[in-house]
């Protein structure tokens, strides 16, 4: 069975929203997502009218959100054909690739696998497996947002988390990662 797909009016306004079911999840996760919809995802059996009051609680912080992602629709959004993600992720893996060789110089960090993916919310994520995984996007950012990705997701080899040993490793190679976050928050 797929998500629910639901409307409530939160602010005046009627926003869809998505509701995913998840077997053993114990928290209730609300997220707007890069195309501007709403996603709540709750535990299996979750009552419908327990999902709107949560709604109605947080309508607020929905409704900025949805503005904000309505406003700097960005590359997350930006949907593309399977020919062209092919050749994107091409691009990426061998970008990918050189630039984290280039980086690791600098780290000496051990990975088993790099992967490139058509993730929709996440530029690159690092498992506790060791195992780097990027979006298929990557190829499409100016090259130092790119670099900064790559950086970040090796750096969470050394660190696991965004302590501030975590961010002193990112700025060994970038040292304005600040000024990179905030213009991928806007990017989308």
């Amino acid at each position: 069975m797929g998500p629910e797909i639901k409307e409530i009016s939160l602010g005046g306004q009627n926003i869809h929203y998505r509701i995913k079911r998840v077997r053993r999840l114990r928290y209730i996760r609300l997220a707007v997502r890069a195309d501007a919809s709403v996603q709540i995802t709750v535990p299996k059996l979750y009552p419908l009218f327990l999902i709107q009051r949560y709604l109605q609680q947080k309508w607020q912080w929905i409704l900025e959100n949805v503005t904000r992602q309505k406003q700097h629709a960005g590359l997350m959004s930006l949907h593309h054909s399977p020919e062209q993600i092919i050749i994107y992720k091409k691009r990426t893996t061998e970008l990918v690739e050189q630039r984290l060789a280039l980086f690791n110089r600098t780290y000496n960090f051990t990975f088993r696998r790099v992967s490139v993916r058509n993730q929709s919310t996440r530029w690159g994520s690092c498992s506790t497996r060791k195992n780097l995984n990027f979006n298929y996007r990557l190829c499409l950012l100016p090259a130092d947002l790119a670099d900064y990705i790559i950086v970040h997701e090796l750096c969470h080899l050394g660190e696991m988390n965004h302590s501030q040993r975590f961010w002193k490793l990112v700025a060994r190679t970038v040292p304005d990662y600040k000024n990179k976050v905030k213009i991928l928050k806007n990017i989308g």
